[in-house]
């Protein structure tokens, strides 16, 4: 198996199909509310020396609030992160067309990219949603081992496995779910050098090694928090809550076929690209393409991004039939014509708003800000940070207070903590005046209300776009200064 040429050069002309495509969400500083959520954390991280799982919950590995960590050393500015996942999003199409230049021409390639970056949007990939970028760390790890191949027959392991392992460990730290693929390009290199002319010892030995590379990023960071003392916390995060979550199967299977809805013409190109693939590329992408889809199915409630993963490999397969001279095109016009004919890339309105209804929002918090708490209960928790105030409760994210399905999932009880919280006379209060969870946690929401008509009055009542959707929401503040609502 002899790779052909792809340029390097090429990745130019990736990076500025992203930029193109994601122009109009740069500097929007409220896209999704997920990865608002992780600047949020990286943020805090180093404005309040915050610990992930401890200061600040969630179920995310370390792995991610780390490279948002590293993001807010450029800017906390929303355009920062927004940046770093479009080159990342760009570097992933150009490995995607690298590894489709295995078998396929370089136009199968490049076209192949310049799809998956047509696409994320697609499956609500516009931003920085963790796939976004972990999908760089596994499509890297695959490309590094197809180009050991040759030397793992000849029983000669080389640097290249090692270093696929260790960028599979790093994906494993920034989402669960890529163990799947990881596990399979680890077992693939093990398969290979098991047929190789090698003493089954050393085989032995050289597996174990790529094991515990691939292992390592996930250990080290899980002994930091056992050594700190954290490890209850920290393991609940990680595998007791991820198990605890009650499952949703009516809203998660309706997100399920419009996940597959969405990605039918991958799939059919893949299908007709079958008969042109040589054998070794229907085992290893057909493996691939298993492993993505048993990391989708590990987690029981599907939203739409959790799709991203299996993109990569899908429009890897793609390749051969958009190198055709006649087929390539065709499927780009109807592709575009897909991919474009419901997209806001053209929006650039809606930034502009979202930058609006933020500022509006800051402004009224610091108007009535008398130094006491701010408690955003479900609402935009960027006014931490952007208002100087800090967290009042681990539990930031407006899911993980506001709805049934997240009712003490965390190592918290969360009804414990809104009455904690609101013990300490939170003077400014966040919320959306109807509530935007589904179901509804009316265990923590009827005390907040409570306390928002019993001591504060509104302020401020704002229109706030995010990409999907806009809803308005309610500042109360001066409380305990009015002895109730006006």
């Amino acid at each position: 198996m002899k790779q052909a040429r792809f340029p390097a050069w090429y990745g130019i002309i990736l990076l500025l199909v992203a930029l193109a495509l994601r122009a109009s969400t740069f500097g929007d500083p409220n896209v999704h509310v997920d990865e608002t959520f992780y600047q949020t954390v990286g943020i805090a991280m180093h404005e309040q020396h915050a610990v992930p799982y401890v200061d600040v919950w969630d179920r995310k590995p370390w792995g991610l609030f780390f490279l948002y960590y590293l993001i807010a050393f450029m800017s906390y500015a929303p355009l920062a992160y927004q940046l770093v996942a479009t080159v990342f999003a760009a570097a992933t199409a150009w490995v995607i067309g690298a590894i489709a230049s295995f078998w396929n021409r370089a136009q199968g390639g490049l076209l192949a990219g310049i799809f998956y970056l047509l696409w994320l949007e697609q499956e609500q990939g516009f931003g920085g949603q963790s796939p976004i970028f972990y999908n760089l760390f596994v499509a890297s790890a695959a490309l590094l081992v197809l180009q050991a191949l040759p030397d793992l027959r000849e029983g000669k392991p080389g640097w290249r496995p090692y270093a696929a392992m260790l960028l599979g460990g790093c994906a494993i730290t920034v989402k669960q779910t890529s163990f799947f693929e990881s596990a399979f390009l680890g077992l693939y290199c093990a398969y290979t050098l098991w047929q190789a002319p090698l003493s089954r010892r050393r085989v032995c030995t050289v597996i174990a090694s790529w094991a515990l590379l691939g292992a390592a990023p996930m250990l080290a960071i899980s002994a930091w928090y056992w050594l700190e003392g954290y490890w209850a916390i920290y393991w609940h995060a990680m595998v007791t809550s991820n198990l605890a979550k009650p499952k949703v199967w009516l809203s998660s299977g309706i997100r399920t076929i419009l996940m597959f809805i969405r990605l039918a013409p991958f799939l059919v190109m893949g299908v007709l690209g079958i008969p042109k693939m040589v054998s070794q590329q229907r085992r290893f992408m057909g493996f691939w393409l298993l492993a993505a889809s048993l990391g989708l199915l590990s987690v029981p409630n599907f939203y739409v991004h959790y799709a991203l993963p299996i993109l990569v490999p899908l429009t890897i397969v793609s390749a051969g039939l958009l190198q055709g001279r006649i087929a390539g095109p065709i499927a780009m016009v109807v592709l575009a014509f897909l991919a474009f004919r419901e997209t806001s890339v053209l929006d650039f309105e809606h930034a502009r708003r979202s930058r609006a209804a933020m500022t509006e929002l800051v402004e009224a918090v610091r108007r009535h800000d008398d130094g006491g708490p701010l408690f955003v209960y479900d609402g935009p928790f960027q006014l931490y940070h952007l208002t100087g105030h800090r967290f009042v409760s681990p539990l930031v994210f407006p899911h993980h207070l506001a709805q049934t399905i997240e009712k003490d999932v965390s190592h918290l009880s969360t009804a414990g903590e809104v009455r904690r919280v609101l013990a300490e006379r939170p003077s400014t209060v966040v919320l959306a005046p109807q509530p935007r969870q589904d179901p509804v946690n009316w265990e923590t929401l009827r005390p907040v209300r409570a306390y928002i008509h019993a001591n504060c009055r509104l302020v401020a009542r704002v229109e706030t776009p995010e990409w999907l959707l806009s809803s308005k929401m309610d500042v109360w503040a001066d409380c305990n200064r009015h002895g109730g609502a006006k």
